[in-house]
């Protein structure tokens, strides 16, 4: 049978990635006209996967962090498989298409991770390739490997510059990941113009001085080229960047230049296009096409099938407990874990710190959740986030669940992202005033919806002398701000308890809110609680006349000033709300139950997030931080900021 031609499938690529971009009036042709003959390489003659099974779990995979050519990557995916149609194509970046202008996940049409934001992609790469080691030396029998997949990335100069990335790759060069391969589309071009204006770092020296094996393809339209590199990056026993040497805007009058970066010219669209043989606006060689996904079919035809006989035998020559193990990856299956249940409450140090007893919960969880795995941000001794007995991920141990991130929160969030999109489910730790750091990565965590547990500690003015720079006042807002996070502060170890069990069963990105120090246990608080984000916990004997709300250690607090109150005389319900995203998506019955109206309310945080007052009336107050917080012990602070227990009984006095 004929083989296709190259060239031309090369062509048919960049001419429709073209037409989507001029259909939409808005994309980035740059990039789909210089890297096209890297990715189709990529595709052609690399990349091991499964066609209909999509999600098989030792496929390659591929990350286009340079998510501003999604262009090149769905026109691509459009000859590789079948998955995308051509109205799928000429509906580029328009409301509900498949086809939007950055890539956002989704397995079904062959999108491994939203990108967009530059870096991401490649530290989610990074996590990816944690994964896939972790995977490759947890399940294997004698010398079958049942995963042995790569990790792919094409990076941008922008990506590079960025400094998650410079993170990242130091992360995968101390875990000597030799599994992912990263493409850098070497053009030498940025949006406001050429890299030298910008950047003075030489990028080959740089990784190869990281200990990378750096690969140089001279010529960015040899396919001949770019297979040779990309087979000697399949063999190299480090990670591998391969500098591909393109012209941005390839055929384009502004070619060379930024101005093809992000804009085509219509007059250059049309005569780009005679150049590239496709004057049809989205039309392609059907011939070739024809040859093309047959030849990709006999290539990777085999490679689930062999795949499938080592899994059998894996099955056959290993214990239950491993084989159920696996399947729990294997199937993302939903865990069904109530910790109220399995732990003895008696033997939690219910006086220590929460994040002390959060250790213990920890360890609890592990023991049941084989693919429970994370780390922290240099800070493992303060978060107290260690699985104790699970080993350390290191390159003589990739069968660790313990990974040290080192003092890098932003790689550390999108590294947990590739973990979280391999089947794990990973937590990362680290102070809550630092969570500023690892926000984008937090963010992509909620676009993907992916079970990824963020645990920050330290997470008030109650810090101390560590002062102002360590106690955090605006992050509360912010996370609570993201949309489809989950924000949980639990008040004492039963709401602790009952914040993971949602965590575990529910399978969301979460931030886990702990403080430093020491909270009192509430008689009335329980684990069941946690579903409806807030309820009663303390109620009047006569007379309501005030509510107050707190969350985390603001419980304790409120929990004294309603003694104090009653001295006075006044009568105070608690409510402890520590999610109020869930209280929020509560029906309006359960709310006015909790915070009927007409009565007083006041809120009791140390934080000065805007979000109470979506349940506060005009009549009703907020009491917080308004200001960054001091070096000094906390009773002292709380003096300070007029939130010690008599300051507080004086502004009920005045609010009531």
């Amino acid at each position: 049978m004929p083989k296709h031609n190259d060239k031309i499938m090369i062509n048919n690529i960049r001419s429709l990635a073209l037409d989507m971009i001029n259909e939409a009036k808005s994309g980035h042709p740059g990039i789909a006209l210089g890297a096209a003959p890297l990715l189709y390489t990529l595709y052609t003659y690399h990349l091991n996967y499964d066609i209909t099974r999509k999600d098989w779990c030792n496929r390659d995979r591929f990350i286009l962090s340079a998510g501003h050519g999604s262009a090149l990557l769905y026109a691509t995916l459009y000859c590789v498989f079948e998955d995308y149609n051509m109205n799928d194509l000429k509906k580029f970046r328009t409301m509900y298409s498949n086809t939007p202008g950055h890539p956002e996940y989704d397995l079904e049409h062959r999108i491994e991770c939203t990108t967009g934001p530059l870096g991401q992609g490649f530290a989610t790469a990074v996590g990816m390739a944690i994964a896939e080691k972790y995977l490759e030396n947890t399940f294997y029998n004698k010398k079958d490997n049942l995963f042995d997949y790569k990790i792919y990335t094409l990076c941008s100069d922008g990506d590079l510059m960025e400094g998650i990335s410079y993170e990242a790759a130091n992360i995968a060069t101390k875990f000597n990941l030799d599994n992912l391969i990263v493409l850098y589309d070497a053009n030498n071009i940025t949006l406001d113009g050429e890299l030298d204006e910008n950047y003075t770092e030489n990028i080959s020296n740089m990784y190869a001085d990281l200990g990378w094996k750096v690969l140089l393809v001279k010529n960015g339209n040899s396919v001949k080229e770019i297979n040779k590199a990309i087979n000697n990056a399949k063999k190299s026993d480090t990670p591998s960047l391969i500098v591909v040497n393109t012209k941005i805007g390839e055929y384009s009058k502004d070619e060379g230049t930024n101005k093809i970066h992000g804009y085509l010219d219509p007059d250059d669209y049309i005569e780009i296009k005679k150049q590239l043989k496709c004057e049809e606006r989205f039309s392609v060689d059907n011939v070739n096409l024809a040859l093309y996904r047959q030849f990709i079919k006999d290539r990777v035809d085999d490679n689930y099938e062999n795949w499938y006989s080592l899994y059998e035998k894996y099955n056959n020559e290993t214990n239950e407990e491993e084989q159920n193990k696996l399947k729990s990856i294997l199937t993302n299956e939903s865990i069904t874990l109530q910790l109220d249940k399995v732990i003895d409450t008696t033997k939690l140090f219910v006086d220590r710190p929460l994040r002390d007893i959060n250790y213990q919960i920890m360890n609890v969880i592990a023991a049941f959740i084989p693919n429970f795995i994370g780390g922290s941000a240099d800070v493992v001794g303060s978060t107290k986030t260690y699985l104790k007995g699970k080993e350390d991920f290191t390159i003589d141990n990739y069968r660790g669940r313990n990974i040290a991130f080192g003092v890098r929160e932003h790689a550390m969030g999108a590294i947990l992202n590739g973990l979280a999109l391999s089947n794990l489910r990973p937590f990362g730790s680290c102070f809550l005033a630092f969570s500023d750091y690892l926000k984008p990565a937090i963010r992509m965590s909620a676009m993907m919806n992916l079970p990824v547990t963020y645990i920050f500690t330290h997470d008030s003015i109650l810090v101390g002398q560590d002062g102002a720079t360590h106690q955090p006042v605006e992050q509360l807002a912010s996370l609570r701000t993201i949309p489809n996070l989950n924000v949980y502060r639990p008040a004492d170890y039963k709401e602790l308890i009952g914040s993971w069990n949602e965590i575990l069963a529910n399978a969301k990105p979460i931030a886990l809110i702990l403080p430093r120090g020491s909270v009192d246990t509430q008689e009335f608080t329980n684990p069941a609680g946690i579903e409806y984000g807030a309820y009663i916990i303390s109620e009047v004997k006569k007379s309501l006349d005030v509510i107050l709300i707190a969350t985390g250690s603001e419980v304790t607090l409120a929990m004294k000033l309603k003694e104090e109150l009653a001295k006075n005389y006044i009568e105070a319900r608690v409510v402890s709300m520590p999610n109020i995203g869930n209280f929020l998506n509560q029906d309006k019955d359960y709310q006015n139950e909790v915070l009927p109206k007409g009565y007083k309310k006041v809120v009791l945080e140390l934080s000065n997030d805007p979000t109470w007052y979506r349940l506060l009336e005009l009549t009703d107050n907020f009491i917080g931080v308004s200001d960054f917080g001091a070096s000094a012990n906390p009773n002292d602070i709380l003096k300070e900021k007029e939130l010690d227990i008599t300051n507080l009984v004086i502004k009920i006095k005045n609010i009531l």
